[in-house]
């Protein structure tokens, strides 16, 4: 692949990266755009399809420019890979044009009927042992039975329903389509890895099935960039596009973590805590997910407990700019190791598995400063990861080190955390932008570029391993007795606010 370049472009849920890769993997030029997020009434959370596709298409012109100021023409890009975030709804007509907003999975204009589901024992289990999953209400399942009490007319109108990645590949090839890793999040079932008519069934979606797009694994051919695709974004014409990938799925190629027995533990918008497995396990706790291929999985447990909360606590300690988060960051890790600090639930945006808990600050002193506090709450982050993994650690095994990346896997302090609250060493992975690097990769393998992701995952840059401190290993038991403590004190006091 001497000379040639491939593409990866990450669909978040705000922002699309776009990052053109050299033949070892290396990032050469980037691009970026915002995707800004609409919030039209209480819990929508969305944009218009043509606003993403935008986005993206400016993302990798600003990349494919970049390349070629470096002397690298579109046509030395051998092929394309996309990710982007999962959930939400993408509803589009027989020609392919849009049929409504692109629906973001932070919308939760379909809670009640996601809680309506979950109520319903016989429907919820069947929802669970088939598809794998709990299902949120930012989840094409309740989103659609939302659509149908509400907008009926809307879905009349729709021939197929896509995801974030597929409506920027079917703009790149006209192809309409997905993958298995995207699919998993809604009717496929689990254990065959093809649409499930039981799951909409119980979703009581049975006349829906229309819907369903075609299914491919993620590196299978998914089409070649049209000529007004090639205009928008300074592609050649005719390069090929695989079909692609969730972004969680991306991500755990960029960390070096989609092989069977690795632990990846993110900490960015969500906490996310996956181990790559090949076995199918089924608990309320975890999201039991096909990967790129049919015998490939991820067992996922997640919760909206590191960013969300990060961002609300330096804002609310009036942090302004990168130098004085900086600053408080060092002040934290300038902390003794065993120093008393608050202990902090990160509940703001929600608690795990679905519980009743609300953000807690417990223990505070009024010798305390802000730098107490902001590792009291970088430890109360890095519990998450503690009882995520817990949970997964019932049904599944996994080597050591365990692989830690997002954003606060660039602070040392938060590393040493985890390694500390995990009683394991813990790898950084350092690649700036996993899921585009997921993505890149994957469009190699489907071009014969690599052999297999497991080759090209060798690639991935990764630190030394971070060891937990043995000295501190009281301290803790300690906390971890506090933690566990409290989140069962306060569950009846949670239980009757939150009625």
């Amino acid at each position: 692949m001497s000379g040639s370049y491939l593409l990866g472009v990450d669909a978040g849920q705000t922002t699309v990266k776009a990052v053109v890769h050299d033949s070892a993997m290396a990032p050469i030029a980037w691009g970026r755009r915002s995707s800004p997020v609409s919030r039209p009434a209480p819990g929508f959370a969305e944009r218009t399809q043509a606003q993403l596709w935008s986005a993206a298409a400016g993302a990798i012109a600003e990349a494919v420019g970049r390349a070629g100021r470096l002397g690298i023409a579109p046509e030395r890009i051998r092929a394309v890979g996309v990710s982007g975030h999962g959930d939400g709804l993408h509803l589009v007509d027989a020609a392919g044009a849009a049929v409504g907003p692109a629906i973001t999975a932070m919308d939760t204009r379909a809670r009640a009927e996601a809680a309506e589901l979950a109520g319903d024992g016989p429907r919820a289990r069947t929802i669970l042992d088939r598809s794998g999953q709990r299902h949120p209400a930012g989840g094409a399942g309740p989103l659609l039975r939302w659509l149908t009490r509400h907008d009926p007319g809307l879905l009349e109108r729709a021939a197929t329903m896509l995801f974030c990645k597929d409506v920027i590949r079917l703009r790149l090839t006209g192809e309409v389509g997905t993958d298995l890793s995207d699919a998993t999040a809604t009717f496929l079932d689990t254990h065959t890895a093809r649409w499930s008519t039981q799951v909409l069934e119980a979703f009581g979606l049975a006349d829906l099935e229309r819907l369903l797009p075609p299914l491919a694994e993620s590196a299978a051919p998914g089409g070649a960039v049209t000529a007004a695709a090639a205009a928008a974004t300074g592609l050649a014409e005719g390069t090929p596009v695989v079909v692609g990938l969730h972004d969680v799925q991306a991500n755990s190629i960029g960390m070096g973590a989609l092989v069977p027995g690795r632990l990846a533990l993110v900490a960015g918008s969500f906490s996310t805590n996956g181990v790559t497995t090949t076995q199918v396990h089924v608990d309320p706790r975890w999201q039991s997910r096909v990967s790129i291929t049919a015998d490939l999985r991820i067992a996922m447990s997640t919760s909206a407990t590191a960013a969300p909360a990060l961002d609300w606590l330096l804002g609310l300690l009036g942090v302004d700019g990168d130098a004085e988060r900086d600053a408080l960051f060092a002040g934290a890790a300038a902390l003794e190791a065993a120093e008393e600090v608050p202990l902090l639930l990160p509940y703001l945006v929600g608690a795990p598995f679905d519980g009743p808990g609300t953000g807690t600050i417990a223990g505070l002193r009024g010798s305390h400063t802000r730098a107490h506090v902001l590792r009291g709450l970088l430890e109360g982050i890095a519990l998450m990861h503690r009882l995520h993994a817990g949970a997964l650690a019932e049904r599944f095994d996994w080597a050591e080190p365990v692989l830690l990346g997002g954003g606060l896997s660039r602070s040392p302090l938060y590393t040493q955390l985890v390694a500390d609250v995990m009683n394991a060493p813990v790898q950084a992975v350092s690649t700036a932008e996993a899921g585009a690097f997921g993505a890149a990769a994957l469009a190699g393998v489907g071009g014969g570029h690599f052999d297999s992701i497991e080759a090209v995952q060798e690639l991935v840059p990764a630190a030394e391993p971070v060891p937990p401190r043995a000295a501190l290993r009281g301290y803790w038991e300690h906390v971890i007795g506090r933690f566990d403590e409290l989140t069962r004190d306060l569950e009846p006091w949670w239980e009757g606010t939150t009625r």
